[in-house]
């Protein structure tokens, strides 16, 4: 299939399976002919052989794959500003929703999202299923149905399935950017905590048509998760309250954490922590005796795991290095009669010079980074030959260091 280009996301009314979840009949008829002329002119069949099988197509019915469940929103057991978002789940699988129908329609995917109170509806885990499984089921009243579960018409607009560029969202564990997403058709109210679950509609095409609906509907649970939703929870509301409760512990920007910490030559110390929330102050702390300031090590080994977990930013790395780092080392030029081990012993000398320093860091800047990490004495830094004393960063090395970040 063709790869979309990198931030588009291609939405479809929905993918149908070969075969629908059913029993199929495949026939196979051979037939046998006898012919006197080469050209098969006037061919009598001699016999025919006809032979059927019966193929029973069965998905999952009672029990999903939790690898099938990719992400599901609002996020489980959090709590937060939901009042205006419709959940959802996305599926691995493109054609899940639509590999059964609720008859008698032949049309109508087979599950629904549902968004219920805790005091709407009762879960109960562990029960026996009639293929001999153990499942989960959710339990209502006629009314809740009612409100709970879509109509026949609506059940089709609230699924449908993408296919995202690489590097998009939910393409992190999804093997071929293709998923389904199942949205519920209800809004959470503030201030309550509710149950999502995943239901299977297989069997209870009445309920959706509200003809009858027994006094206690209960519903297959292929997957559930619970959250609350509140009046606050904004990313600006929630940032400001871990400021606040940073600044009441004495986490401010002049007076870092002190954790115990243990070097890299395992003997004990004091580690000095500024997270990034507070900021930094306009007079830092200056670590003891004995005390190493780990804010910005933390920062930087932060940033570098972000990056790592990023797919399309990996991929990326690993095309340049191929394209750019290895064309410019040029061809080898071994000597005739050169040994195999001649040949490894060039190619890592030439891949060494080229790794060494592929981002062309000036050596002043170098120098006084290991001098703030104290892997330098004051007269082996900068400012000792004529450069810039106190550690302050050379303006040109600090030019040439901001244009290559």
């Amino acid at each position: 299939m063709t790869e979309l280009e990198p931030g588009r996301i291609d939405f479809y009314d929905g993918v149908a399976p070969g075969l629908r979840d059913d029993t199929y009949r495949v026939r196979v008829t051979t037939t046998v002919e006898h012919s006197a002329t080469a050209d098969h002119a006037g061919a009598q069949p001699l016999e025919v052989f006809t032979e059927e099988r019966w193929v029973k197509v069965a998905g999952a019915k009672y029990r999903l794959d939790p690898s099938e469940i990719l992400s599901v929103y609002p996020p489980p057991d959090s709590a937060g500003a939901y009042t205006t978002t419709l959940g959802h789940v996305v599926l691995r699988r493109r054609t899940l929703p639509w590999e059964k129908a609720v008859a008698p329609s032949t049309s109508t995917p087979w599950l629904a999202l549902l968004l219920l109170d805790v005091n709407e509806a009762t879960i109960n885990r562990n029960v026996a299923a009639p293929d001999g499984t153990r499942y989960t089921t959710v339990s209502m009243s006629a009314d809740v149905a009612r409100a709970a579960l879509p109509l026949r018409a609506e059940v089709p607009l609230l699924c449908h399935a993408r296919q995202v560029a690489p590097g998009g969202p939910d393409t992190a564990r999804d093997d071929d950017g293709w998923v389904a997403v199942v949205m519920t058709g209800r809004l959470p109210v503030a201030g309550r905590a509710y149950n999502m679950c995943l239901v299977s509609l297989a069997d209870h095409g009445a309920v959706l048509d509200r003809g009858s609906v027994p006094a206690t509907v209960t519903l297959p649970v292929l997957h559930d998760w619970t959250f609350k939703s509140g009046s606050s929870g904004t990313f600006q509301k929630v940032a400001a309250g871990v400021a606040q409760n940073a600044a009441a512990f004495g986490l401010s920007a002049g007076h870092p954490a002190r954790l115990d910490h243990t070097r890299r030559d395992g003997t004990p110390g004091v580690a000095l922590y500024r997270g990034p929330i507070v900021g930094v102050a306009d007079e830092p702390a200056v670590a003891a005796e004995g005390e190493t300031d780990v804010s910005l090590s933390t920062a930087r080994t932060l940033g570098r795991l972000l990056a790592a977990a990023d797919r399309s930013l990996v991929r990326e790395l690993s095309e340049w290095r191929r394209r750019d780092l290895m064309s410019g080392l040029g061809p080898p030029a071994f000597a005739a009669g050169s040994t195999p081990g001649d040949v490894a012993a060039e190619t890592v000398a030439r891949l060494s010079g080229a790794t060494a320093d592929p981002w062309g860091v000036p050596d002043r800047v170098r120098r006084l980074q290991a001098r703030r990490d104290g892997a330098l004495t004051p007269a082996e830094a900068p400012g000792a030959d004529g450069g810039t004393p106190n550690g302050a960063l050379p303006q040109d090395a600090g030019t040439a260091a901001e244009g290559r970040s």
